[in-house]
């Protein structure tokens, strides 16, 4: 799966788990590409815009790995990625 195709998946994951994902420029000095926060008693994943695709798939991947998706169907080498961090 190339790293464009998991980026749009783990989107798609996330939006069926009720997890808002933005993508957003951030301070080019910033040293952090995005996270998990909390807007107003909702999650957010905040990703910066200009991180490289396999940047954003991390940011993602680390947001996902903190709720329960076991009870959702999540390609096998999806969920690896997501559990290995």
């Amino acid at each position: 799966m190339s790293p464009d195709e998991m980026l749009g998946q783990l989107e798609r994951l996330a939006r069926r788990i009720g997890l808002e994902v933005r993508f957003e420029a951030f301070d080019p000095r910033a040293s952090r590409r995005g996270g998990l926060c909390t807007l107003r008693g909702t999650p957010l994943v905040l990703v910066d815009a200009h991180a490289t695709t396999l940047d954003k798939v991390g940011v993602l991947c680390d947001a996902l790995a903190r709720f329960d998706i076991e009870v959702m169907y999540v390609p096998p080498a999806l969920r690896a990625r997501i559990h290995r961090l």
